[in-house]
């Protein structure tokens, strides 16, 4: 234990993101962010990471934050120290709805075990009378920084931490100061290295390495035979149902290519039509909504295709529609398997999200049988994310269990959702 030097005067401005409202039972820390406040109210320090909570991320419409964000994110654990590192330097934490973030940083210093301070804390939202911090920020003319439309716990930081110097500037007494210095844990630095939103955000983004790989190591001179290459486009699209290609997946590519003995042509021709034949579906209705367009050129994307050509697709496919039925795989038929939910849904009917309860009648009248737990039975797992770190994802994985994206589940069932 070492003893904060007295002359630290700086306020640490500290916004987390978690995957509830519960410190106290189950719920964790996704994302820190603290802002280093000098006493003349200039931002002199910043931190920022996503968090691995080891369960499932909670409200994704509410935080943004997806299982695949915090996948190769570091435990608490490993940056607790980096984080005291940063609030050593201050002898007040500022918050807007302090006592929120102050009492899960409180739960995950438990968890450590380390103490964590007793430290005096100013709430914004306490000293405006309100909750909203963007109303907060308008009705002081503060712009915040544009994160579309979810949270994040660092643009909230610096939108508290202005918030904070504007309102010290105009009235210092607000400011109550510690009798004494505040002592926090020794705790080991550099146990991690933290991973932004924004890091995790451009990964996402980024076409999978297994392209690159594929066409350094296709070099054959002689055709797959067709069963082959079907044997491929049947696995590519178990890969990409939830429109996610992780490292593991991609090593399963790149094997199957080279056991099958496909050509580099050969998938570069099946990406292509793999991407034709969900432009074709999209256009079975005679048009393509907003999402079918952003769902093509994510796949696009992930298959190193350029979404520019997309426009041209959709065009050429318009008219071989004629002789579509002829040519489209049909749709997965699940009747009968039993499937279990895990963790929030993230599409819409009608622009009301679907409940627990809505997926469960949505299965039941597709015939499949609905459970309320994993077992080695069951036959699929519905996650919003794949990825996802609920105990249920878990023993899916364990037992071998196909786990579906959200998503991906609503297209197999042929459910139009928002």
């Amino acid at each position: 234990m070492r003893t904060q030097a007295s002359a630290a005067r700086h306020i640490a401005v500290v916004d987390v993101e978690t995957t509830g409202l519960s410190p106290w039972r189950h719920d964790r820390i996704v994302e820190i962010a603290v802002v280093l406040l000098s006493p003349d109210g200039d931002i002199c320090d910043e931190y920022e990471s996503l968090v691995n909570p080891g369960r499932d991320v909670g409200p994704t419409s509410i935080h943004g934050i997806s299982a695949s964000d915090v996948i190769d994110a570091p435990p608490f654990a490993a940056i607790a120290g980096d984080v005291v590192a940063l609030l050593r330097h201050a002898h007040v934490l500022a918050g807007h709805n302090i006592s929120f973030d102050h009492n899960f940083l409180r739960g995950e210093f438990e968890r450590l075990p380390a103490p964590f301070p007793d430290v005096p804390l100013f709430c914004t939202c306490r000293q405006l009378g309100r909750q909203n911090l963007a109303a907060c920020c308008e009705e002081l003319g503060i712009v915040m920084e544009d994160e579309g439309s979810y949270h994040s716990a660092l643009f909230d930081a610096r939108a508290t931490a202005r918030i904070v110097a504007r309102l010290l500037a105009e009235d210092p007494r607000l400011l109550s100061l510690p009798e004494g210095p505040v002592e926090w844990p020794e705790l080991p630095v550099g146990l991690a290295r933290p991973v932004p939103r924004r890091a995790a955000r451009e990964r996402r983004a980024s076409p999978p390495s297994f392209l690159q790989r594929i066409a350094a190591r296709s070099a054959y001179d002689t055709e797959a035979s067709p069963p082959n290459v079907l044997t491929y486009l049947g696995l590519l699209d178990r890969v990409l149902e939830d429109r996610i290609v992780v490292a593991e997946e991609e090593d399963v590519l790149l094997t199957a290519v080279e056991h099958l003995g496909l050509s580099r042509s050969q998938v570069e021709a099946a990406h292509a039509s793999y991407l034709w034949h969900l432009a074709a579906l999209a256009l079975a209705d005679g048009h393509v909504s907003e999402r079918e367009r952003a769902d093509l050129e994510v796949v696009a994307r992930l298959l190193g295709v350029d979404p520019c050509v997309l426009d041209s697709l959709l065009s050429q496919t318009r008219g071989q529609l004629g002789s579509l039925g002829a040519q489209l795989a049909p749709i997965e038929d699940l009747r009968g398997k039993s499937v279990c939910f895990t963790g929030e849904m993230q599409a819409r009917i009608g622009g009301e999200p679907i409940t627990r309860a809505v997926a469960q009648q949505l299965a039941a009248q597709a015939g499949l049988v609905v459970a309320n737990s994993v077992t080695k039975k069951l036959d699929l797992l519905v996650a919003a994310d794949p990825n996802t770190l609920s105990g249920k994802g878990r023993k899916a994985r364990q037992y071998g269990i196909r786990i579906v994206a959200e998503a991906a589940f609503w297209r197999m069932l042929g459910v139009a959702v928002e």
